[in-house]
């Protein structure tokens, strides 16, 4: 079981958290992760990008030129793909690159990248804490004490506080949530996972069922 120190927000040590093994030291699987990544990155594409057809342009329809004695090219209409202007041969349409990912697999992958980051001791937990009114200054300040200084950090709450998301949300690189909404591209993506202490606890309700 892996064991972490736990912070308070002036950068002391308070104790220590056991991680459970369950979500924090599997075998990781590489495939899971790649397969929810890639449904996440293709789900997060629009699929609006159109090209007019030979039929939507807006040249006239009719025959150019007649067909023999010009010594040019036989050409139809002034849509030809061929020309400059015409209409686009299978080009892009409107579509939906969305892909499905099982809620098991989609845990699977949570689990491994979770795990990933233990190996790497790159997980860090923090004493909870509440804030009067918003206040980056004082989650710069925490961040700073406890050595998240520079690459991207992802800081998981045990629940909603709208005080310290207001707080967080505009510190270049931190993303942070709710431990619920944790998703695998952003655990990977992330140099250091930061937890509230309650966020660990959550964790094992969130991957019981």
């Amino acid at each position: 079981m892996k064991t972490v120190t736990v912070y308070n927000r002036d950068g002391n040590e308070t104790g220590t958290i056991d991680l459970p093994d369950g979500i924090f030291g599997i075998e990781p699987s590489i495939t899971a992760i790649h397969q929810v990544v890639k449904a996440h990155l293709a789900n997060k594409r629009q699929g609006n990008a159109s090209t007019k057809t030979r039929s939507e342009t807006a040249y006239t329809k009719s025959k150019m030129y007649r067909q023999k004695g010009t010594g040019r090219a036989r050409a139809g209409s002034a849509n030809n793909p061929n020309w400059i202007g015409g209409g686009v041969a299978f080009g892009p349409k409107p579509r939906s690159y969305r892909q499905k990912v099982n809620q098991n697999l989609r845990r699977l992958a949570l689990k491994s990248a979770y795990s990933i980051k233990a190996a790497e001791d790159r997980i860090k937990v923090v004493e909870d804490f509440t804030l009067d009114e918003p206040k980056t200054k004082e989650i710069a300040n925490m961040l700073h004490t406890l050595g998240i200084k520079e690459g991207k950090a992802i800081f998981l709450f045990g629940g909603r506080d709208n005080i310290l998301y207001k707080s967080s949300k505009n510190i270049p690189k931190l993303k942070v949530d709710i431990v619920e909404n944790a998703h695998t591209y952003e655990v990977m993506n992330s140099d250091v996972l930061l937890f509230m202490k309650s966020a660990v606890d959550r964790m094992k309700e969130v991957f019981k069922g």
